[in-house]
């Protein structure tokens, strides 16, 4: 980006997000604001010059969680895993809450920080550890519809009620459609792009109880074996990310009053699970809480 495309970029930013939030509080020690759009949470996050440093937790387990930066006012750096990403106003990096990262702001600064768990863009292990390696604009192309997204939502969040979890849903999509690009060539390049293929294909056909591991690979033209090989560096197999998929999918109906008057039987059943023990084992291991729990309060749970 040009330096007056930049600087066009970062007034673009205060307009954007300063008249939404500059109402949050100017106290010198730093502010803190957020809401939860079902799996995805927003925090508007403004203070002076400090670092913020995550050690491993000790006797407990660490949080499966991702986090967006997005740069509003000042700089910031992120070093994790040794690798330092330098973040301008108008850009955001991504980092991983289960290890040790820095966090450095060396004068006043504010940002956006989006939460969701570490599975939920359905995006290839790889193609988020580059996304890892560098900023991203959200001034231009996909990142400025997240961005716009963001905005609005966070200025709307007191009043979009029942529709908070499609929200998140929403922007997540946009997430991984502003990160979701690795830069890469080649035959990681090609993989990359087969297993965003499958994913897609997998998100797409979640309801379909034929759905399986050999199912997908003989859609895509492929030997069981070349498929499982495919997803062999991947956190999940195939066969888990559809399991785990369709109990995202349960526990999002679940906790939707708009559909309360469906019963739990009736939920699971349109994702595919059919044996009620079963359902309350996976959803148990996967939320630590049973189906019963969300339905009746609609807690998160733990995934």
């Amino acid at each position: 980006m040009t330096s007056s495309g930049g600087e066009r970029c970062r007034q673009s930013v205060a307009r954007s997000f300063g008249r939404r939030f500059r109402d949050q509080g100017n106290e010198t020690d730093g502010t803190r604001s957020g809401a939860a759009f079902g799996p995805l949470t927003a925090y508007w996050v403004s203070g002076d010059p400090q670092i913020a440093r995550r050690t491993p937790p000790v006797g407990r387990r660490p949080p499966n969680r991702l986090k967006l930066c997005m740069q509003i006012d000042g700089e910031a750096t992120v070093r994790q895993n040794g690798h330092p990403v330098h973040i301008l106003p108008g850009q955001m990096a991504l980092y991983d809450t289960r290890h040790p990262y820095d966090l450095r702001f060396d004068r006043r600064w504010s940002c956006i920080v989006l939460a969701f768990p570490h599975g939920a863009l359905s995006l290839p292990d790889n193609v988020l550890r580059q996304a890892m390696r560098q900023a991203h604009s959200f001034c231009e192309g996909p990142g400025a519809v997240l961005a716009d997204f963001v905005a609005a939502a966070m200025e709307q969040r007191t009043s979009v009620g029942t529709s908070a979890g499609r929200l998140g849903e929403a922007g997540l999509h946009l997430i991984a459609g502003a990160l979701g690009t690795t830069g890469q060539d080649g035959e990681e390049a090609l993989a990359d792009a087969q297993r965003l293929q499958v994913l897609g294909y997998i998100r797409e056909h979640l309801a379909d109880p034929v759905l399986t591991h050999d199912r997908v690979a003989a859609v895509h033209r492929m030997a069981p074996r070349s498929l499982h090989r495919l997803f062999e560096r991947e956190p999940h197999t195939v066969t888990e990310y559809i399991r785990m998929r369709r109990l995202e999918s349960i526990h999002r109906d679940l906790a939707d009053p708009m559909l309360s008057h469906l019963s739990i039987a009736r939920v699971a059943s349109r994702w595919c699970f059919t044996s009620p023990a079963h359902l309350t084992r996976a959803f148990q291991a996967r939320y630590g809480v049973s189906p019963s729990t969300v339905r009746r309060t609609g807690s998160p749970g733990t995934s």
